[in-house]
């Protein structure tokens, strides 16, 4: 299936309910922001937070898979999910808001 701005969207939207979520159940009384950068290859997702951002993931805009950020260019290599799994890809993240590592 191809992957459309819109898949990465519903992600993201996703993404941010778990997040929002964790911040509301620690009492946290800041706001931390995902938003999207595409490329060519990936869409990185970045968390904008206090003034600073970080990657949070990508996501392979050829498949639908799910990497965990090597750094701010560049993802790991092994998938952690796909947008297009049962969970629409959410079952890669866990409950802090964390992409999950390789078990």
């Amino acid at each position: 299936m191809k992957v459309t701005e819109q898949h990465v969207e519903e992600f993201v939207k996703g993404y941010q309910t778990i997040v929002d979520e964790y911040h509301k159940v620690n009492g946290y009384n800041w706001v931390a922001t995902l938003s999207i950068m595409y490329g060519k290859k990936y869409a990185r997702i970045v968390e904008e937070d206090h003034g600073s951002r970080s990657v949070k993931c990508f996501v392979d805009l050829s498949n639908g898979d799910i990497l965990k950020a090597s750094g701010w260019k560049a993802p790991a290599k092994h998938a952690r999910g796909n947008i297009f799994d049962e969970s629409q890809g959410l079952g890669a993240i866990d409950k802090h808001g964390f992409i999950k590592y390789l078990r």
